[in-house]
């Protein structure tokens, strides 16, 4: 991990005590080689919010978020380069006077790790840029990569010095080709933290971790980031709070 990403996640982790946590997504063996085939997630568009806060930003209650990063989700599952590069947004320009002593300190990016056994986090993939974002995407998408949310929740608000940032947190289900056998379990689970601008509806951050020889089901996993609703099923629809 690139020691200059330090800071945001040290500032996400702060906004939630960084938790961590499995469902479907399972290997098959072919000619002797084991090719893992991505579960191809049927995206939920019910959200149940189980909680809300009407001092939240407009455009950042917990309906709204989960909206825009369910629209995220689509837009990556399908490959959408269109939707990904309006949802999504990247800059490498100067962070906020108020946010760092140096004047260029990242503070958009997207990251992705691996979490080992022992606790030891591996970076798979960083960036600050956005075209390289995009790349990226786009890459992940011919590996067959999916993606399905289980729940989200409102963190900090007031990021970087502006109100209309806001925080959150999730867990969502993760499938694709080339993971490595155990990481995120038999649920092939992920988490992780981002920000919303809320005004220009767009995700400028965001960090997803899978640990490996996790043994938890989907509805473990996601049990400690908003309440369970009565009858609630993984899957079925997505669960937003504050």
């Amino acid at each position: 991990m690139k020691t200059a990403i330090l800071p945001i996640l040290a500032l996400v982790c702060l906004l939630v005590g960084c938790e961590e946590e499995r469902d479907t997504g399972e290997s098959q063996s072919v000619g002797g080689n084991r090719q893992r085939e991505p579960v191809v997630h049927q995206e939920p568009t019910r959200v149940i919010v189980t909680s809300d806060d009407a001092s939240l930003p407009d455009g950042c209650h917990p309906r709204q978020a989960a909206g825009l990063v369910i629209s995220f989700v689509n837009a990556f599952n399908s490959g959408d380069q269109a939707s990904l590069s309006r949802i999504f947004f990247l800059s490498e320009g100067p962070s906020p006077p108020d946010f760092a002593e140096r004047g260029y300190d990242p503070w958009s990016w997207y990251t992705v790790s691996e979490v080992e056994a022992g606790g030891k986090i591996e970076s798979g993939f960083v960036t600050y840029d956005q075209g390289e974002l995009l790349r990226y995407f786009a890459k992940r998408h011919r590996k067959g990569e999916q993606l399905r949310l289980l729940k989200i929740s409102l963190a900090q608000t007031g990021l970087l010095g502006k109100e209309d940032n806001v925080g959150f947190v999730y867990v969502l289900n993760r499938t694709a080709r080339d993971l490595e056998p155990g990481l995120g379990g038999p649920a092939r689970i992920a988490s992780g933290q981002g920000a919303i601008n809320c005004t220009n509806r767009r995700i400028f951050a965001w960090r997803m971790d899978m640990k490996a020889e996790d043994k938890r089901t989907a509805r473990e996993a996601a049990n400690w980031l908003c309440t369970d609703p009565p009858g609630w099923k993984p899957g079925e629809a997505v669960v937003a709070c504050r």
